[in-house]
């Protein structure tokens, strides 16, 4: 043991897993997981409980996301990142289940670049409206079209402690370079801003790419409101 941190691993039961052999950092301190990019072999299991786990820049199977729902050592997360892991190739019901699972205690979800597609979305709804102690949902840079940036915010209802969250610009409006058209975009943010304060008053939200090409601008706890044309 070097530094406090202890060597362990989260071996799943698939053997097609890159679960099977991803080398966890776990601090006894602060309870936490990261992991990012390519996964080393180790062969023991996790054994205590993680209230944070990072895992970012790598590459998931679906039978990977299966496993970490059904973990015992993440029912009690309070910080999961998941960004930059791409996860348009795979069915996104593990991920719902483990949202359900940590919905009574998970204050931060970041889901930012995982090129998640709209059509998966309701995977994830169920879980992510029962997460009422989220403060931080980040869930840019994935393509997603107007009725189901529609569908999410309504979710979120009951999300009364979010204080920054972030989305990507609906499909609707990106031209054929996958571009934001501004022209296009601005009504459509209004249009969701307007949905969204039907449910409940945002504090800091982000709606469109990031950085923001027009004035420079990324989320932040700082920023309140991004509304530049």
């Amino acid at each position: 043991m070097k530094g406090g941190k202890v060597h362990q691993t989260c071996a799943c039961h698939s053997r097609s897993s890159v679960l099977n052999s991803l080398v966890i950092m776990n601090d006894p301190v602060s309870n936490s997981l990261s992991v990012k990019g390519c996964f080393e072999p180790q062969e023991r299991r996790l054994q205590n409980p993680l209230e944070n786990l990072e895992l970012t820049c790598g590459y998931l199977l679906e039978e990977d996301v299966k496993c970490l729902s059904q973990y015992p050592s993440l029912g009690y997360l309070k910080h999961l990142n998941l960004s930059y892991v791409p996860l348009f190739h795979i069915s996104l019901e593990p991920l719902g289940a483990l949202l359900e699972k940590v919905a009574a205690t998970l204050e931060t979800l970041i889901l930012e670049g995982c090129q998640i597609h709209y059509s998966q979305l309701s995977d994830i709804l169920p879980g992510l409206s029962r997460c009422s102690q989220l403060t931080i949902f980040y869930f840019g840079r994935n393509f997603m079209s107007m009725d189901a940036l529609k569908d999410l915010l309504g979710h979120t209802s009951g999300l009364s402690k979010l204080s920054l969250e972030t989305y990507p610009a609906p499909w609707e409006s990106l031209n054929s370079l996958v571009r934001v058209d501004w022209e296009i975009f601005t009504p459509l943010r209004a249009e969701l801003m307007r949905t969204l304060r039907k449910v409940r008053q945002p504090r800091r939200i982000f709606i469109g790419p990031a950085p923001c090409p027009s004035c420079g601008s990324s989320p932040s706890k700082e920023l309140e409101l991004h509304l530049c044309c």
